[in-house]
């Protein structure tokens, strides 16, 4: 469910190329509709809240219209975060001066992901895999992983056993 709202609400600002700006962990977006409204969409466990403000652009700032301090009552607090809020605007991010929350351009966050991936092994049969960001999905989906466990090797265990360069984390895979 969370899934697929967040998938849908990412569809849908790259169909229309709308800046689309979130939060390190993805559950809180905020989409730049136009020069005068953004929306904004928060995701808790499987719930999930969408709303559109209307907003002023003003001296690097969106100013954000309604009332500062606004408790919106309920378990979502993105709104009130929005509600009178000012966000200053960077070249790859948004940040709401009031909390200090901020809200990266989607393409800054698929780029800090890709270049945090570092490979790995997986010891599967007494057979090293070595698992890349280009192989990962190919490797993994052909593996069903409920009917085993995971363990993190040593590093040098894995080093005298598979011959795996000590700078590698490896998981043995084990079957349940």
């Amino acid at each position: 469910m969370i899934l697929t709202i967040l998938l849908l609400t990412l569809v849908c600002s790259c169909a229309t190329k709308k800046t689309t700006y979130l939060t390190i962990n993805s559950k809180r977006i905020i989409i730049v509709e136009n020069d005068s409204i953004l929306r904004y969409t928060e995701l808790i466990g499987c719930l999930g809240n969408s709303n559109t403000l209307n907003y002023k652009k003003e001296n690097g700032l969106l100013k954000v219209s309604g009332i500062a301090d606004t408790k919106k009552e309920g378990i979502f607090s993105l709104a009130t975060d929005l509600y009178g809020a000012e966000l200053k605007i960077e070249t790859d991010s948004l940040i709401i001066k009031r909390t200090g929350e901020i809200f990266y351009k989607e393409q800054i966050l698929k780029s800090k992901a890709n270049q945090n991936f570092q490979d790995f092994y997986i010891i599967l049969n007494d057979k090293k895999k070595k698992i890349t960001k280009s192989n990962i999905k190919r490797i993994l989906t052909n593996i069903d992983l409920e009917n085993y466990d995971s363990v993190e090797m040593e590093k040098n265990n894995a080093q005298s056993e598979y011959g795996i360069d000590e700078k590698y984390k490896t998981l043995k895979l084990v079957r349940k």
